[in-house]
């Protein structure tokens, strides 16, 4: 009788405590943009900014970051790198072997899927408007049509490839693990391996400015540059101390976005500490160039800013004023 007593008490307890309060949790998840979004990617085509997360979630804005429309893509789904093609359109590499694209207008994503099973990584768009994908073997995939067929490279050889640009209409390089590095000069149909980078480097971003000048960065803090178009790497000083996991071009500078929120910037041939103010993102991961003075990070905990640039310093202005 004692438990049975003990019993309906417990009962009568449970039943009169008030139910949770599910309005902040409903509140989070009304936001475009969410707290636990983990961004991983982000492009521009210089009206409409997107970036990408791991669960699969797709954010647009077309006034520069001051409002988001979220689109939920269906699972499996997470985006690993993004690009804007010269024609405006864009496309999003998903983890899960296929490729998402919208029109400049981000009116919709379409699926496309990928002929390989090799995990991907890397994503670009070409001056022809036809996209790239990079990943693991070696393997490089073509699409002259959106991603509705894609033409197969396997190059032989046991690297994960984690970054593919074309520097012009003919040349490009792909890198990746091993300090892998790969050359076409005929617009891609042809690839040639290069003389490795040094210790088997492991690039998180590598950029090209022109044929013969790049940098690539990567675990430590490491940044390694180029001035012969990748035949030779030398280190370079990095003075911000951490992984560079972004580089951008914006007009005749390159940024480095950094963990920690910490960036860098070349000038003079060497790497020098930027400070992005109060727009900084504590964990940022990948980022775009917006225009030639400013620039879109992008990162964990649902961290998004648009970074203004100071305006570059004159010749006048660098000048000693002389006394009257």
């Amino acid at each position: 009788m004692a438990v049975a007593a003990l019993l309906g008490a417990v009962l009568l307890l449970g039943g009169c405590a008030p139910a949770p309060d599910m309005r902040p949790v409903q509140a989070e998840r009304s936001k475009p943009v969410q707290r636990f979004d983990s961004f991983q990617s982000a492009a521009s085509n210089g009206r409409w900014i997107v970036a990408g997360a791991a669960g699969g979630v797709i954010v647009a804005s077309a006034d520069a970051g001051a409002s988001w429309t979220r689109h939920v893509l269906p699972q499996p789904s997470s985006i690993v790198a993004m690009t804007a093609c010269p024609d405006g359109s864009f496309a999003a590499l998903d983890f899960y072997k296929k490729v998402w694209v919208a029109d400049a207008e981000v009116a919709a994503w379409t699926p496309r899927p990928l002929p390989s099973p090799s995990d991907v990584l890397a994503l670009s768009c070409d001056p022809a408007n036809r996209l790239w994908v990079a990943g693991a073997h070696t393997t490089l995939m073509v699409s002259a049509d959106r991603g509705a067929n894609w033409q197969r490279q396997d190059l032989g050889e046991d690297a994960i490839l984690t970054s593919v640009q074309f520097i012009d209409e003919r040349h490009a390089v792909a890198t990746g693990e091993f300090g892998t590095v790969l050359r076409s000069r005929d617009a891609g149909a042809s690839w040639q391996k290069a003389a490795p980078m040094p210790g088997e480097f492991y690039p998180y971003a590598t950029l090209f400015i022109d044929g013969q000048t790049g940098w690539a960065s990567g675990l430590a803090g490491v940044i390694l540059a180029t001035t012969d178009g990748g035949n030779t790497w030398a280190p370079q000083d990095n003075p911000s101390g951490v992984p560079i996991y972004a580089l951008l071009k914006l007009g005749d500078r390159v940024y480095g976005v950094g963990a920690g929120g910490r960036m860098v910037t070349q000038r003079g041939g060497q790497w020098q500490r930027f400070e992005p103010g109060a727009h900084a993102v504590s964990q940022p991961v990948a980022g775009a160039a917006l225009d030639a003075r400013s620039l879109f990070v992008a990162g964990a905990g649902g961290a998004l800013a648009v970074i203004k640039l100071p305006e570059p310093l004159t010749l006048a202005a660098s000048l000693p004023r002389q006394a009257d």
